[in-house]
């Protein structure tokens, strides 16, 4: 990671790691409801139970403590990860290939409920940008555009069109819906998100799912009546 985007917060006192850790709890909650310029540093002293100068201690100022919900929790800039595994490697099956593309996105589900929270807030940061994820919202273009790439190769498509990056999008929009509706699919089924290996079985799930859009695509674009286009291939082939 850049030492521009570096936390600028102080290291606390030992005595003061828990009065640190509500603070950054706190701001990530304001920040994900309201945003950066909405949340103000009184609320979230407020809701640390802490005075406004503990904020300024351990973080400098708002922005130092927004740069540290949006890092601090996923350990450095792993939201979405700069080294992203080889989804899109050249004869990889395309279930292999969702499977390690669902993998590597829903990775930070597995960091506790301040890593979900962080990585919500990188999600507003796609329609509020503060420009501290410009590197990192590059990464994400590439990120799609690597899915792209991999879509059109599947599908034989001389070049991406307006159908195809609707595809990619709503690939995404399967990664995207875990991390928005957690406590809503917690409060449905807690055995979801609770129980052993809940990510992996994540990963695998929506990788079947993205799988059965992809078939969809495909006969879709071969011409077939939408009543006969069967929900999934066999995986790994094509349609």
């Amino acid at each position: 990671m850049s030492t521009e985007h570096q936390p600028t917060s102080r290291k606390p006192r030992a005595d003061g790691v828990q009065a640190r850790e509500r603070i950054l709890s706190a701001a990530l909650r304001l920040f994900v409801d309201k945003g950066l310029a909405q949340a103000s540093v009184r609320d979230i002293a407020q809701a640390a139970g802490v005075n406004v100068a503990a904020i300024a201690y351990y973080f400098g100022d708002k922005a130092g403590l927004y740069r540290a919900a949006l890092y601090e929790p996923l350990g450095g800039d792993a939201g979405v990860p700069d080294a992203p595994e080889p989804f899109d490697a050249p004869g990889l099956p395309l279930a292999d290939a969702l499977a390690l593309y669902m993998r590597t996105c829903l990775r930070p589900l597995g960091q506790g409920e301040t890593g979900l929270l962080s990585v919500r807030l990188r999600f507003r940061e796609r329609y509020e940008p503060t420009g501290m994820l410009d590197e990192e919202c590059s990464s994400r273009a590439q990120m799609h555009a690597r899915l792209l790439a991999l879509l059109q190769r599947h599908l034989g498509l001389a070049q991406p069109d307006p159908e195809l990056q609707a595809l990619a999008f709503a690939i995404f929009g399967l990664v995207a819906y875990p991390y928005f509706a957690r406590d809503k699919i917690l409060a449905a089924e807690p055995s979801l998100f609770d129980a052993p290996g809940a990510v992996d079985a994540w990963s695998a799930r929506l990788a079947g799912y993205a799988e059965a859009l992809v078939a969809f695509e495909a006969a879709r674009r071969a011409g077939a009546p939408e009543s006969s286009i069967p929900p999934s291939t066999p995986q790994g082939s094509a349609p």
